[in-house]
């Protein structure tokens, strides 16, 4: 069965999941306990000019910079970004003038994080081991759901008691807490070995540093709260996940990954059971009835999308998509059968 068109609407939030090629831990920490965004193994001095160390990212920074960048390469509204040690998930909305930044905006996000897990990790191929999934959340319920579902994920995991202790890439502290920067750092290699590289003294890796602001926009149904009142709401949600995870924790007799065998884990490695993957839904509603009525929406875009389709790979190359889906694409020994 060929994958679903991807097909998006504006003002409505989607949740994206992905998950790392074979389920490997390429996501693990490796950050730097005094300073998140460098490896551990990288000072904090090494920011300083002509220090023997270059800053060295860590996954926090990779992830944070990728986000950031993409956002500013084909801007669109980011609600959350959060991490496990094989999967990211994203919450996201666009305006009618954004519906064409999507695809981009992905391209680079995703490549620019494969591009630094394999230098960092040292291998080759991809990283991530499917294309990314995208379900729409058709009412504040559902967008709430699976945004605190997305923040909570690693205590889900058994990984870490609380959200606050994990050692992931989150955007809880800045939801939850406010006042908390979303900053993080690339070096700009590119002007550096433009100015000269090594060969010039007067200059290091350090004066090529830029800094990247994330910037989170508040979910719809919560647009027009004060800020005390969702972040108070952000964290008794929260909380109240964590205390049901301990809870079965406690009756199972089982304790969370930890820290220290988190940093241990070997990047190439994967769960010993590994999850299989379900079936995506089509969409996230707690409303039946609402759900009903998009799965008929969804079939007529769907019957549009295939006669368009059709036309399109026939040769009328100017016949009109449904707005918010992608043409499919041609591939060239098809069309060297005809030109």
């Amino acid at each position: 069965m060929g994958r679903r068109i991807r097909t998006f609407e504006p003002h409505k939030v989607y949740a994206v999941v992905i998950r790392t090629v074979d389920q490997q831990f390429l996501l693990k920490p490796d950050h730097n306990s005094k300073h998140p965004l460098l490896t551990s193994g990288c000072p904090v001095e090494a920011f300083n000019r002509f220090h023997e160390k270059i800053p060295d990212p860590s996954i926090i920074d990779v992830i944070g910079v990728a986000a950031a960048r993409a956002k500013e390469l084909a801007p669109i509204n980011i609600h959350w970004v959060e991490s496990n040690i094989n999967h990211l998930h994203v919450g996201f909305s666009v305006t009618p003038e954004q519906l064409s930044n999507i695809a981009p905006f992905f391209r680079n996000f995703f490549s620019y994080i494969a591009v630094k897990l394999n230098k960092k990790w040292k291998r080759n191929g991809h990283a991530f081991g499917a294309s990314y999934r995208a379900t729409v959340c058709l009412d504040d319920v559902s967008v709430e759901q699976q945004m605190i579902y997305a923040i909570t994920n690693p205590v889900k995991d058994f990984l870490v008691e609380k959200v606050s202790e994990s050692p992931f890439f989150t955007t809880f502290h800045h939801l939850a807490q406010g006042g908390v920067k979303l900053r993080y750092f690339r070096i700009d290699w590119d002007g550096y070995h433009l100015a000269g590289s090594h060969r010039k003294k007067s200059h290091c890796p350090q004066d090529y540093v830029q800094w990247y602001d994330l910037e989170i926009t508040s979910i719809p149904g919560q647009a027009n709260w004060p800020d005390h009142k969702r972040q108070a709401w952000i964290r008794a949600q929260v909380r109240a996940v964590e205390e049901r995870v301990q809870e079965m924790l406690r009756k199972k007799g089982r304790r969370a990954m930890g820290l220290a065998a988190q940093y241990a884990a070997n990047p190439r490695a994967r769960p010993a059971h590994q999850k299989a993957t379900g079936g995506q839904p089509l969409c996230h509603c707690s409303d039946p009835e609402q759900r009903k009525a998009f799965e008929r929406h969804w079939r007529g875009i769907l019957s549009e999308y295939r006669k368009a389709s059709i036309d399109y790979r026939m040769g009328m190359w100017d016949r009109a998509f449904p707005e918010g889906t992608y043409r499919p694409p041609l591939i060239k020994p098809y069309l060297d059968a005809y030109f």
